[in-house]
């Protein structure tokens, strides 16, 4: 279970994705060799690469819609930053799924059938941050807003086109919007 892999190997295998903790940067040169993907083993990429997208999903998005909350965030969690560029400039998260995918250094079928069950681990793993952490960040609005994002919605006119059906960019949306309808919306 991805579950199992986020809270026992992940932190794990981020240290030796990104050895040096002092800089919380990467992804330079991702487009063209998925920079130390390389060193997560083969069976574990579809398990790292999703939980990899939701920490820097979820801190971009608390970055962009609550940054007086960031700083917080930001000590509490130790998420890792997606950018390029000497003034770091952040990434569009869904490059984290794709390029590898695109480049065979994982297998697609494996990260499709994590998917939905990544996609509700990060969502329980949000609300149980704001619970304990931060209880004045609802997390419909979070959701509502993360998946409402330029940057992260799949426009549908996107979505129905044939080649575009089985992208895995578009897969995780999908599982992404389930999950918020699975776990917030039904609660709300």
């Amino acid at each position: 279970m991805i579950k199992d892999y986020y809270h026992r190997q992940f932190r794990a295998d981020l240290s030796l994705f990104m050895p040096d903790t002092r800089v919380p940067y990467f992804g330079h040169s991702w487009a063209y060799d998925c920079g130390n993907l390389n060193k997560i083993q083969s069976e574990s990429r579809a398990e790292f690469l999703i939980c990899l997208y939701f920490t820097v999903l979820v801190d971009q998005a608390m970055y962009t819609y609550y940054k007086s909350d960031y700083d917080r965030f930001a000590q509490l969690t130790l998420y890792p930053k997606f950018c390029h560029g000497l003034g770091q400039f952040q990434k569009n998260p869904r490059e984290l799924l794709l390029i590898p995918v695109q480049k065979g250094m994982v297998d697609k079928g494996r990260m499709e059938n994590k998917l939905s069950e990544g996609m509700e681990l990060f969502i329980d793993e949000v609300v149980d941050l704001f619970q304990k952490y931060m209880s004045h960040i609802d997390p419909a609005a979070f959701f509502e807003r993360l998946i409402y994002d330029k940057d992260v919605q799949i426009p549908l006119l996107i979505v129905i086109l044939p080649e575009m059906k089985n992208d895995i960019v578009v897969e995780a949306y999908e599982a992404l919007c389930a999950a918020v309808e699975k776990k917030i919306k039904k609660k709300g």
